[in-house]
């Protein structure tokens, strides 16, 4: 249990893959190696948005 669900009396955080299916999981997974990938893209293009330096 966290110290702020100490101290504010709430229920312990759930483990992520608590009540949720194996494709839910799955989808997540994804959707996270996804997101990985483009940061990966970006820091490799130097880390520059789309925008012009002025």
């Amino acid at each position: 249990m966290s110290l702020w669900s100490k101290l504010t009396g709430g229920q312990p955080a759930s483990t992520p893959s608590t009540g949720r299916t194996a494709k839910e999981r799955a989808r997540r997974e994804r959707e996270i190696r996804r997101i990985d990938a483009g940061t990966a893209n970006w820091l490799r293009r130097g880390g520059r948005g789309p925008r012009t330096e002025r």
